[in-house]
């Protein structure tokens, strides 16, 4: 049997409309569900047990060098089968697509693969023939026998290019999100969170209610519960802004309708007994209770050791009772920031869970908290701009999306970067802020406090968790640096 040599050609550009969600990057650059395109046909691709070789060709300027990476191959022998595959197409089948790649080593002519009448990938029976076509291949203008398949979407059509990302909520492993062009139905063995996830909205204030998707069809079973929304057709702002596409300017649009809605929120004045309570319930308690979590897991006694040799923390521990001590510093220091007063709040007001259309200025909140009874809809003043925070300042969907390195330097420190230049974003939320009567001290430090709680609930990905951990510290050093100019 022959082995495949899979090419995929990543040099078509995005047009303009797509541009503006990917940054100009190209479509195998795209990040999907965290995970780059190229990266996610790869792995599509590894499955196949006829495929030998993956080859990406994604500079115009390097024909000759594929040219001569195919003939290396040939000089391997065995006479392989190539297939010729475009990345601006993705997979709307896998099935077939495997299905696509194992008759590709069998075959003893040349096929095309066709989606929406325009070429989507290209099969050939050996080298020779891919070599003598590659021209027409990059024109796109190859001809042959066609194979009938629904394995491709064809992703420079910015519906189908929007039906793609948009499929990609991160949804947590206990929910299920299914759905089709017009609606999206959530469901969960978590009855009580479905529950308590549509009964928010009808929780809410009139006037609120316009910034949020609104839940129907609530039902239950022996399996769980479920609720169906409204597709939106937009990207949250997470999938753009981890591209390098939100402009300063447009993240101070969005910022201006965020803070229209958070100073909109409802409020209810409380004794300063219960809005400290409240405070400490979700800035003191809660990330001790996860930090008791984290140590259940195998990995915590080699985070400390780590966090011991490569920081100035002797571990964890050490970490917590940092913040836990600048916790008590900040309210101190800001003493205006400390009302007495709880307002409705979205809950998880992180980049992902923000619709947004530019062309529309048109902004949807999705995923809030939850609540049961009015009472739970309320919640500390600062904990939606901790939130968002985490996001402009923390870089969380860097994080989310593998786009960061711990690496370590010549002193045997540790030393973490992420793959953006945040501080452009950083003072616009500044500024925003100040000109809403908000510090920003306090709103770093308690995005810390967040960093820290996730913790336990990410451990499918330690590398991921102790990035967080390395992000903390830097959050908290900070912080430390803005009491003392006090």
């Amino acid at each position: 049997m022959k082995k495949t040599i899979v090419i995929y050609d990543d040099t078509c550009k995005p047009n303009q409309e797509i541009a503006s969600i990917t940054g100009g990057k190209t479509y195998g650059q795209t990040i999907f569900k965290r995970v780059t395109l190229k990266d996610r046909m790869k792995e599509e691709i590894s499955r196949c047990k006829t495929v030998g070789t993956f080859l990406v060709y994604d500079n115009p300027e390097e024909e000759e060098k594929l040219k001569r990476e195919l003939i290396n191959e040939k000089g391997k022998g065995g006479g392989q089968s190539v297939v010729y595959l475009y990345s601006n197409f993705g997979l709307a089948d896998t099935h077939e697509f495997q299905t696509i790649l194992t008759k590709a080593a069998y075959v003893e002519q040349t096929y095309v693969a066709l989606c929406d009448e325009k070429l989507a990938a290209a099969v050939f029976s050996d080298i020779d023939t891919a070599l003598e076509a590659l021209d027409l291949l990059q024109t796109r203008r190859m001809q042959a026998l066609q194979i009938e398949n629904h394995a491709f979407t064809d992703l420079s059509v910015l519906g189908n290019f929007l039906n793609f990302i948009t499929s990609g909520f991160d949804a947590r492993f206990f929910n299920a999100l299914a759905g089709d062009e017009h609606t999206v139905t959530k469901r969960s063995t978590k009855i009580e969170k479905i529950k308590a996830e549509y009964n928010f909205y009808y929780l809410l204030p009139d006037n609120m209610k316009m910034w949020f998707v609104m839940p129907y069809d609530y039902k239950e079973d022996a399996q769980g519960a479920s609720y169906t929304m409204e597709r939106f057709h937009m990207t949250d702002i997470a999938i753009r802004f981890v591209h390098g596409a939100v402009s300063t300017q447009e993240l101070s649009d969005i910022l201006d309708k965020l803070f229209y809605f958070i100073n909109l929120r409802k409020k209810k004045a409380v004794d300063e007994k219960q809005a400290k309570a409240v405070s400490d319930d979700l800035y003191l308690k809660k990330v001790r209770s996860r930090m008791k979590e984290l140590a259940a897991f195998p990995q915590y006694h080699y985070f400390n050791t780590l966090i011991e040799m490569g920081t100035e923390y002797d571990s964890i521990d050490d970490i917590l009772r940092h913040y836990e001590m600048l916790y008590e510093k900040v309210n101190s220091l800001f003493p205006q920031a400390n009302t007495n007063e709880l307002v409705i709040g979205h809950g998880d007001l992180c980049f992902s869970n923000i619709l947004y259309s530019r062309e529309a200025s048109l902004l949807k909140l999705i995923d809030p908290k939850g609540a049961v009874t009015e009472g739970e809809l309320y919640t500390d003043m600062y904990y939606d701009l901790a939130k968002l925070s985490h996001s402009i300042c923390g870089c969380y969907d860097f994080f989310n999306s593998g786009l960061f390195q711990i690496t370590m330097d010549r002193d045997m420190k540790l030393m973490l970067s992420v793959d953006t230049d945040a501080r452009p974003y950083i003072r616009i939320f500044q500024q925003y802020l100040q000109e809403n009567g908000f510090v920003y001290t306090k709103v770093r430090l308690l995005e810390a406090s967040l960093f820290l709680s996730m913790l336990p609930y990410h451990m499918d990905q330690p590398g991921k968790v102790f990035g967080f951990l390395l992000n903390a510290i830097r959050i908290l050093q900070e912080v430390e640096q803005e009491c003392t100019r006090i």
